[in-house]
C-alpha cells in the first residue's frame, strides 16, 4: 500500500507541477492577432482608423498596424511602432507585385526626417519610416488616401492626426504604377506584432477604435462588426473605453479565448463620419507679382487643426471682374496635399491696378473650405519677351545707346563682341532663334552665335562669336525688366549677364558678362533693348540691303490708347500694315515715306508689329499700345 500511495502522489505531483510549468511559461501566438472590422460599404478613397498605445503593456519591438488595405492589385499598410532606444515613429509602405530589386512605386512627397528604401524578407516594396515621435495614452487617427492626376498612375497619401495637439499632419506620398487605382474590400485590419520574439515574450498591447472607409462621393461607412483572431498562442482581445475600443493583447501567459477569434457586434461609434473631419480652413493667402514671369504667384496657408488639404483652386480677378459677381480672368487648379504656392500667368494686355486672389481648398475627406482671399496693387506690369523668330533685330544697351557688333565686323570664329553706334552694316543685325526656354543669338553676316568662351563665367569675360552648337555658354534668357528693356542673362548661371562695362561710352568697348541676377535690379549697363530691323530672316545672310534699310523710329512707344503713333519711314512709297499678337492685321494704309501718323483708337492694350513694304526694301518694328 505504501508503495502504491507513494507512486500516486508522485504522478500527482508532476501533473500539477506540469500544468505550473507550462501556464507560467510565456508565449506568442504563431500569428495575429489581428483586427479587422468588416461589411463595410463606401469603399474605394480612404480608409481611417484609430488607435493608442499605453504605457501599462508597452513594450520594445512592437508594431501597431493600424491599416491594412489593398490598392488595385497592390497591398499596403501604415501604423505606428516602439523601437528600441526609445524611437517612436510611424510607417508607411506598399508591397510589390513580385520581388524586385527596385521599388515598384516611388515617393512623390516626404516630410521632413522620413526615410524611404525598400524593404524585403516577405517580398519586396517601398517603406517609409518618421521619428514623429507619438506619445503612449494618445490617441492618433490613421488615414490613406487615393486619387489620380491623368498620368496614368495612382497617388496614395498617409495622414495622422494627434488627439493630444489636436492637429493633422501629412507624411508621405506614394505613386503607384497603375492607373486609377481604387481601394478594394469590404474590411479593414490592424494587428498588434512582436517582431522579435527571441528577445521577449512579454505582453503588449493596443487599442483601435473608429475603423471607416469613404467612396468618391464622399460618402462613410463604418463596419457592422469587429473581429479579433489569431493562431495558436498567448492572446487576448476585450471591450475597453465604456464600449468604444478593442483592447487586442499579444503574448504572456495568459491563455487565449477560446476558440480562434472573438467577434464583437455592438461596439459604440457614433456620428456619421469621424470627429476630426473638420472642414479645412484656408488661414492666410498671399499674393505678389513676378515682373519677369508677368504671373501672379500665390501662396496660402491651411489651419492644421482643421483637415489636411488634398487639391487647390486659385482663381485671378482684376478689380473690374471682382465686382462683377467675382468672375475669374485667370485659374489654376491641382491635386497635390503638399502644395501651397502656385504662379497664375497674368492675361496678355493686363494694365496696372488692382487685382485680387482667391483659394479655394478641398480636403482630403471631400470637404470645401472658405473662400480665402486677398488683394494687391500691381503698379506697374512688365509684359513677357515677344519675338519674331523670322525677324532681324539690333540689340541697343540702354547706357550707352550704342549695338552689339563683331569687332571689325568680322565673319570670323572667336571675333570679340563690341559696341558700336548704329549704322547699316548687315553685322549689327541677329537672328534670335528658340532654345527651349532660352535663345541662341545669330549673326546676320556670319551666321555665327553669341558665345560665352569655354563657358567661363568669371566676371569680365569676353563674348565672341562661334559656330553654333547650342551649348548653354550659347544659349540666352531674355529677361523682361520695364516694358521695352530686357536683362540679357547665360543660361550658365542666373547671376551673369551681358554687360558693357562700367557704362563705357566708347565706341569699340568689349561686351562681356558680369555679376547681374537675373531677377534682380539692373543698371543701364545690363538693359538692353531689341529693335526690330527686318521681318525677312530668310533673306540670304550676304544679301546686301539698300541704304535705306535702317531702323526706323516710332514715337512715342508706348503710345497710349487713342492717341497718334507716328512713324519716320525712308522716301518711298510703302504699303504700311499694323498686324497684333495673333498675327491679325488691325490697320492697312499706302503711304509716302517721312513723318507717317497711325490712329491707335479702338486697338486693345498690347504689343504691335509693323511692316512697311515697298519695292526695294521692308522695314518692320514694333510698338505697344498701353
Amino acid at each position: 500500500m505504501k508503495t502504491k500511495f507513494k507512486t500516486l502522489f508522485l504522478l500527482l505531483f508532476l501533473a500539477v507541477f506540469s500544468q505550473t510549468f507550462n501556464a507560467q511559461t510565456a508565449t506568442c501566438p504563431s500569428w495575429g492577432p489581428y483586427l479587422e472590422g468588416f461589411d463595410m460599404a463606401n469603399s474605394g478613397e480612404l480608409w481611417y482608423s484609430e488607435a493608442m498605445a499605453d504605457n501599462t503593456c508597452k513594450k520594445v519591438n512592437t508594431y501597431y498596424s493600424t491599416l491594412n488595405f489593398s490598392l488595385g492589385p497592390r497591398g499596403g499598410y501604415a501604423g505606428i511602432q516602439y523601437k528600441p532606444n526609445e524611437i517612436y515613429n510611424n510607417i508607411f509602405s506598399m508591397w510589390d507585385l513580385q520581388d524586385s530589386n527596385v521599388p515598384q512605386c516611388t515617393t512623390e512627397y516626404v516630410a521632413p526626417n522620413t526615410y524611404v528604401d525598400g524593404f524585403g524578407g516577405e517580398g519586396t516594396g517601398l517603406h517609409t519610416d518618421n521619428p514623429m515621435p507619438w506619445t503612449p495614452g494618445t490617441w492618433y487617427a490613421t488615414v490613406v488616401r487615393r486619387w489620380s492626376i491623368g498620368d496614368g498612375k495612382t497617388r496614395i497619401g498617409f495622414f495622422m492626426y494627434n488627439y493630444g495637439t489636436q492637429k493633422w499632419k501629412h507624411y508621405v506620398t506614394i505613386v503607384t504604377p497603375e492607373n486609377d487605382a481604387k481601394f478594394t474590400g469590404t474590411k479593414l485590419g490592424g494587428f498588434v506584432e512582436n517582431w522579435n520574439v527571441a528577445a521577449s515574450k512579454a505582453t503588449r498591447c493596443g487599442y483601435f477604435r473608429n475603423f471607416w472607409s469613404m467612396n468618391a462621393q464622399g460618402n462613410w461607412s463604418k463596419p457592422a462588426r469587429y473581429t479579433a483572431a489569431a493562431g495558436t498562442g498567448s492572446w487576448g482581445a476585450e471591450t475597453a473605453f465604456n464600449n468604444t475600443a478593442i483592447k487586442v493583447t499579444s503574448c504572456g501567459t495568459t491563455p487565449a479565448p477560446a476558440g480562434s477569434s472573438v467577434t464583437f457586434n455592438s461596439i459604440t461609434q457614433n456620428g456619421a463620419k469621424p470627429s476630426t473631419a473638420l472642414p479645412i480652413t484656408v488661414a492666410t493667402v498671399t499674393p505678389s507679382y513676378n515682373t519677369g514671369s508677368n504671373s501672379m504667384n500665390v501662396a496660402w496657408t491651411s489651419s492644421e487643426t482643421t483637415s489636411p488639404q488634398l487639391s487647390y483652386k486659385v482663381s485671378l480677378y482684376t478689380e473690374a471682374s471682382w465686382g462683377n459677381g467675382y468672375t475669374p480672368v485667370a485659374v489654376v487648379t491641382g491635386i497635390r496635399p503638399d502644395q501651397r504656392s502656385v504662379s497664375v500667368p497674368l492675361p496678355a494686355n493686363s494694365q496696372p491696378g488692382k487685382y485680387y486672389v482667391s483659394v479655394v481648398l478641398e480636403d482630403i475627406f471631400k470637404q470645401t473650405s472658405n473662400f480665402g482671399y486677398n488683394s494687391l496693387t500691381v503698379s506697374s506690369i512688365v509684359q513677357p519677351v515677344t519675338v519674331d523668330p523670322n525677324a532681324f533685330y539690333r540689340i541697343k544697351c540702354v547706357g550707352s545707346g550704342q549695338y552689339i557688333t563683331p569687332a571689325n565686323y568680322s565673319t570670323t570664329a572667336n571675333a570679340k563682341m563690341v559696341q558700336q553706334p548704329l549704322n547699316s552694316n548687315l553685322a549689327q543685325q541677329w537672328k534670335l532663334e528658340k532654345a527651349g526656354n532660352n535663345y541662341i543669338i545669330l549673326n546676320r553676316t556670319s551666321g555665327l552665335a553669341i558665345d560665352v568662351p569655354a563657358s567661363n563665367i568669371t566676371n569680365g569675360t569676353n563674348l565672341v562669336q562661334y559656330p553654333k552648337h547650342g551649348g548653354n555658354n550659347q544659349q540666352w534668357v531674355l529677361k523682361a525688366y520695364t516694358s521695352n528693356t530686357i536683362v540679357i542673362g547665360t543660361a550658365l548661371s542666373n547671376m551673369k549677364a551681358m554687360d558693357n562695362p562700367a557704362n563705357s561710352q566708347t565706341a569699340g568697348t568689349n561686351i562681356n558678362i558680369w555679376d547681374q541676377d537675373i531677377n534682380g535690379t539692373a543698371g543701364v549697363n545690363h538693359q538692353w533693348i531689341l529693335e526690330m530691323v527686318s521681318a525677312n530672316a530668310m533673306k540670304s545672310a550676304n544679301t546686301i540691303l539698300s541704304e535705306n534699310d535702317q531702323l526706323s523710329t516710332v514715337y512715342p512707344n508706348p503710345v497710349k490708347q487713342g492717341e497718334t503713333l507716328y512713324i519716320n519711314l525712308p522716301e518711298d512709297n510703302f504699303e504700311l500694315k499694323v498686324v497684333n499678337v495673333e498675327g491679325l492685321t488691325v490697320r492697312s494704309q499706302h503711304v509716302r515715306g517721312g513723318k507717317i501718323s497711325v490712329s491707335t483708337s479702338g486697338l486693345r492694350s498690347g504689343i504691335y508689329f509693323y511692316n512697311a513694304k515697298s519695292a526695294t526694301q521692308t522695314i518692320s518694328g514694333k510698338f505697344t499700345v498701353q
